[in-house]
């Protein structure tokens, strides 16, 4: 499996990607949402998830064009906002969960794997 995470914080990503390439997942990182795309384009990955706060493209708009690309793919949605009316949104475009941080990552590698098992039966 291989998953993408976007995220414009870097503790954020190198902690998420050690956690999960320690159970055997491939990992891929972006920072932005430019990156993230081409991430998406080129190496299509099984999973994406997204931070939906980040400088420059948000988590939404990446979400859009991601499923524009690949509306099959699961997407993931983090944030640590509580606005409302964003949950609905992010599920409007597609998104197949929000969380809100903080996210134990025990119990995000038990989403991530139910949502590629969802995807490969």
């Amino acid at each position: 499996m291989k998953i993408l995470i976007v995220d414009d914080e870097i503790e954020v990503l190198e902690g998420a990607q050690f956690y999960f390439e320690a159970q055997g997942i491939e990992v891929l990182t972006a920072r932005g949402g430019h990156e993230a795309l081409a991430l998406v384009r080129a190496c299509k990955p099984h999973l994406v998830m997204l931070d939906i706060k980040m400088k420059g493209m948000s988590g939404t708009e990446i979400l859009r064009h991601t499923k524009a690309m690949h509306p099959e793919m699961p997407v993931i949605m983090v944030t640590g906002l509580s606005e409302e009316g964003l949950e609905e949104e992010c599920h409007s475009l597609g998104a197949s969960q929000v969380l809100h941080k903080p996210v134990r990552l025990s119990e995000l590698q038990g989403i991530v794997q139910n949502l590629h098992g969802a995807t490969t039966s």
